[in-house]
Parts: C-alpha cells; structure tokens; sequence
C-alpha cells in the first residue's frame, strides 16, 4: 500500500477522460449494453478448434459481430495479407486504418466526417499475420466492429480527435476489454530476436483502469472474469480497483 493511500496507475487526465467517455457510452448505449455478460477466452464463448484458417477467422469475427449484436447484413468482412486494400469506389471519407484492420463504410456516409447518416455496409479488413494467434484477432475483430457500432448510425464522428482511445475503450464497455487489454502490448521472438507489438490506442494502465470502473459501474467487487488477464493489465486492474474502493467508501 503507498505511503499516502491507494493512487491509480495513469495521470488524472486520462482517468477524467476514461470516467467522462463511460458515462458517455452508458446514455448512448444504455446500462443493458454495460451490463452484458464479459468474454473470456474459453470454450463457452469461442467453442471448437481453431486453425487459422479464413473459414477459422470469420467464424471468429461473425462470433464477436453476434455478440455486439450488430446486424450481419450491415457487415462484410475482407481479409489481406500486407498493407490494407485501397478504399473501394463509394466509401466514405474518413475511413479508419488502424494498427491491425482497416474500417470503412460503402454506399453510406454513416458520420464520418461528421455528418449523421446511416445505411451502406460497414467493411472490416483483418491482417491476415494476426490470424495465427485466436486471442489477439478477436483484440482486432473487436476495435474494428466497434468503430462500425459508433460510426455506422452516427454516433461518433471518425474525424473526433480522440475517436481511436474511444474505440478501444468502447471494447471494454461491450464486454471484449479482456481481449483488448491483454493485446495493447506484447513482446514475442522471432527468428530476428525479440520483437515489440503494440496493439490499439490506449495503454494497459488505462485498460486497466476502465476495466475497474466497469466492474464499478456493475456493482462487481471481485469479477470472475478478471482471472483471464494476463500480468500487467491485472495488476493495473488490481490497483484500479483499490483506489476505486477506497473512494467509494470514502
């Protein structure tokens, strides 16, 4: 325990901003959305053997796409290998290229550069180099599904300044922050030595911070599902929990 008593472990701008873009995401979605059971990468929510293969990774998308309960006609799902595809004739500007998919929206403007819309087809491309690891597509199944529930119907604007942390924080707000926190960062070894990733726009102390207030928000003191993050995103979840106790029973 610190000398002064529990502190969170991020600066107090981005726990004001994480705190403010919660309650944010509750009047825009409702407590039935923050409420909805968390994943977890077992059986029970990802059942079956999975190979990597495309049939593999669709399945996986399609899985994560039911439970944002977004509609499958408003969704189509490409898939490459290198850079993203070029944006196709009739997408909306404003497009979003992040650091493992690529998200735009065909035939319909949605708000992408801050005009309310809707209609079209929301267009998800997935890096095939991250087909191999089933735990980190569904990090980037579920950035890139999130972009479509802020942008698609006018939400959120894709030319916001903070519309990329919004995402990643609208993945612990949908149930999928587990998958998220446990991608934002990761070291692996490779034949050319030992290789640094980073995956998404805010950090594991801010992941775990916002996975802690959810909980909070939940009524949940100790939640089942928190034993699935890994090291880091754990203790900062463990240590957001604390300051989070302490001042609710101040």
């Amino acid at each position: 325990m610190p000398l002064f008593g529990a502190r969170p472990p991020l600066e107090d701008r981005e726990r004001l901003w994480i705190e403010k873009m919660l309650t944010w995401c509750v009047d825009q979605f409702g407590r039935e959305a923050l409420e909805a059971e968390v994943l977890t990468p077992t059986p029970k929510f990802f059942p079956g053997t999975y190979k990597g293969t495309p049939e593999d990774i669709l399945s996986v998308v399609d899985l994560v796409r039911a439970h944002l309960r977004i509609d499958p006609t408003e969704i189509s799902v490409t898939l490459y290998d290198g850079l993203p595809p070029p944006q196709l004739p009739g997408t909306a500007t404003g497009a979003r290229n992040s650091v493992a998919g690529h998200y735009s929206i065909r035939g319909g403007v949605g708000r992408v550069s801050g005009v309310s819309g809707g209609g079209g087809v929301g267009i998800i491309a997935i890096a095939l180099e991250d087909a191999p690891d089933p735990r980190r597509l569904v990090a980037v199944a579920a950035h890139e599904l999130c972009h479509h529930k802020l942008l698609y119907q006018g939400i959120a604007a894709a030319d916001d300044q903070d519309h990329e942390p919004l995402t990643d924080l609208a993945t612990v707000f949908f149930g999928l922050g587990i998958f998220t926190a446990n991608a934002a960062f990761s070291f692996s070894q490779g034949s050319h030595g030992w290789r640094r990733r980073q995956l998404g726009y805010i950090n594991q102390p801010m992941f775990g911070y916002a996975l802690a207030r959810i909980a909070a928000l939940r009524g949940e003191r100790d939640p089942e599902w928190a034993r699935y993050l890994e090291t880091n995103p754990r203790g900062y979840f463990k240590q957001s929990a604390r300051y989070l106790d302490k001042q609710l029973s101040s």
